[in-house]
């Protein structure tokens, strides 16, 4: 493996592992913890983006780390709304 692909998936990991608080803000403390706009917006581009790993740019860790993305937003989208304070 090269170097290059090490930092590929050592990058998408730690991306992936930035939405766990924010997950434990919900979940755990029942707490709303996101901006809806903002993770709509990202909800939106990572959408795109998981659209274009499958379509344009056929990478199986790509389309597996595009796609936790598209649905972690989704989820905490969708969590949030469901939080009343």
């Amino acid at each position: 493996m090269q170097i290059e692909e090490m930092i590929y998936i050592v990058i998408g990991v730690m991306m992936i592992i930035g939405y766990i608080p924010t997950f434990i803000d919900l979940i755990v403390y029942k707490r709303k913890a996101i901006n809806t706009i903002s993770y709509i917006l990202w909800g939106i581009a990572n959408g795109a983006t998981c659209y274009y790993s499958f379509m344009i740019l056929p990478d199986l860790f790509f389309q597996i780390i595009s796609s936790i993305h598209f649905l972690s937003c989704i989820a905490l989208i969708i969590i949030n709304l469901l939080i009343n304070e």
